[in-house]
């Protein structure tokens, strides 16, 4: 048996990891949209950098929140 199907079948390790994954997914969307809508964000990096990170973290955030679905419900 694999670790993620252990985790998986595991009830009282699966919700601490269920709200983790919100947790992080949600900080992913929030962080990424933050640094696309106020440009005075990171004022140190470059604005075409700090774009591109925004972007791969909204993806990112998007990737994981599909994990999260397919992984618990």
């Amino acid at each position: 048996m694999s670790s993620d199907e252990r985790i998986r079948k595991n009830r009282q390790f699966r919700n601490p990891m269920l709200i983790l994954g919100i947790t992080m997914t949600v900080f992913y969307f929030c962080f990424g949209t933050y640094l696309l809508a106020w440009p005075n964000a990171l004022p140190n990096v470059p604005a075409e950098f700090r774009n591109i990170f925004a972007i791969l973290l909204l993806i990112y955030g998007g990737y994981r929140g599909w994990r999260m679905y397919k992984d618990y419900f």
